[in-house]
């Protein structure tokens, strides 16, 4: 077997292998067309298709990946043209202390094309590789999961373009609303919590699938909030055919 790695020369001459770059997808309407561009940015990225539950899905990119650490773009994030993979944390910078950029999480930003926030939500990700296939718990989010600090990083990285269809739309909102309604990623800012998740609630109707966005969120939000204390509850928000049955129940109402 050849292993194909994306290579780069400092100007001094020195060699230095890319980070892996793969997309995860689970039959996102363009997620062929998401990954074409991608590849402008990251000619050697990789794909994971299919795979059934998110934790499943970053599993396998850990297990696809052959670098220390591995970007994870989303199947409906469309890359900025400013943005590039050149980032590699480094074992020599403490971010918090005793923390090493090694050992976190890092998270780009992102813009909603529906309410115009801009954080975290559906931004580029970059894993440590072996704390991830090591993880054994899943903790609702995939960021907090592995037990490494989470790193946001302020840049844009893309558009996650997630309202393409009624069912994507409200699926997407009603997930983030529950984890801001929930506060179930540790050390988040309950005030920025709480003020993203009145925008999700609120804004956006005009936008294509806009109405699809507001209802997931309020009844994201609702969600969140009764399950708050409820891990197992709160997990049934990654199991996608649960999240289709809710829809369907709903869809109507929009």
């Amino acid at each position: 077997m050849i292993t194909i790695v994306a290579i780069e020369y400092t100007q001094s001459g020195e060699r230095i292998i890319m980070l892996d770059v793969v997309q995860i997808s689970y039959h996102e309407e363009y997620a062929d067309e998401n990954f074409e561009i991608l590849k402008l940015f990251a000619p050697f990225a990789k794909r994971v298709q299919g795979v059934k539950g998110i934790f499943n899905a970053h599993k396998a990119a850990a297990k696809l990946s052959e670098t220390s650490h591995f970007y994870v773009i989303d199947a409906d994030a469309v890359i900025s043209e400013r943005f590039s993979f050149e980032y590699r944390p480094r074992s020599s910078v403490e971010v918090y202390p005793g923390v090493k950029e090694t050992d976190c999480v890092h998270v780009w930003r992102s813009i909603n094309p529906v309410n115009e926030l801009i954080y975290g939500y559906g931004g580029a990700k970059l894993f440590p590789r072996k704390a991830l296939l090591e993880a054994r718990n899943w903790n609702v989010d995939m960021t907090t999961t592995i037990g490494c600090p989470f790193r946001p990083q302020m840049e844009i990285s893309n558009i996650t373009a997630f309202n393409t269809s009624p069912f994507d739309t409200w699926k997407s909102a009603f997930r983030e609303c529950t984890k801001l309604a929930s506060s179930i990623i540790p050390g988040g800012d309950n005030i920025d919590n709480q003020y993203r998740m009145d925008i999700w609630c609120t804004k956006g109707k005009k936008q294509p699938y806009g109405p699809y966005a507001i209802m997931g969120a309020n009844q994201g939000r609702d969600f969140g909030t009764h399950y708050r204390n409820d891990l197992k509850s709160l997990n049934k928000i990654n199991d996608f055919q649960w999240l289709q049955k809710k829809f369907d129940a709903v869809k109507d109402d929009v």
